[in-house]
């Protein structure tokens, strides 16, 4: 993975007659902690099970986004604020100035940390908090969930199309409570 101020534009895959839009293959992910407040104490989520009925009842849940992840193609670009990312998709537009799609699988997850911090011109869902494709406002850039595209599990994607590749899973420690500002470990990294 590369920091993503090291973006200085890539080739892109224009495609199409009338109207043309960007095929470069772009994608986003997030990983995210979640903690509970109970009695002024930060606790991560996954001690949620351990407290009592009461307990329960007066914690608070948060959740945050530690870092992003976003594909150009073969090459991952990371950030770890929603600053940097705002930033780093207004480079990408510059630019890749045409429409481009970029897909996440398992929109719906990512749309409720985004929808914070970006305008939506369009909005597709199934159903409430089950986003299917957002238009942001401020960029030329589509989301679009693979997961409704697919209907698969992104475990069970690479089996199906017959990738050479396979989805890690459960090798992230996730009782730990990761920031922005938490320095992450090269094998952290890796396993992103």
């Amino acid at each position: 993975m590369i920091h993503w101020s090291f973006y200085h534009g890539h080739d892109q895959d224009i495609v199409g007659k009338k109207k043309k839009h960007d095929n470069t293959i772009y994608t986003f992910d997030i990983e995210t902690s979640s903690i509970i407040i109970l009695d002024g104490k930060i606790y991560p989520a996954i001690n949620y099970k351990d407290l009592n009925e009461k307990e329960q009842k007066e914690c608070s849940f948060y959740s945050f986004m530690y870092i992003w992840m976003f594909g150009i193609n073969d090459t991952i670009y990371f950030g770890r604020t929603w600053k940097e990312f705002q930033i780093f998709l207004k480079k990408i537009d510059d630019a890749a100035p045409k429409e481009k799609i970029v897909h996440v699988h398992n929109l719906s997850f990512e749309f409720q940390f985004i929808k914070s911090y970006f305008n939506f011109e369009d909005v597709i869902a199934r159903k409430s908090h089950h986003v299917m494709q957002c238009t942001l406002s401020d960029y030329n850039i589509i989301f679009r969930c693979t997961k409704y595209m697919t209907n698969l599990a992104l475990k069970n994607i690479p089996k199906t199309y017959g990738l050479n590749i396979s989805k890690k899973v459960g090798d992230l420690d996730y009782s730990l409570i990761r920031t922005n500002i938490t320095e992450l470990t090269e094998a952290e990294m890796r396993l992103l």
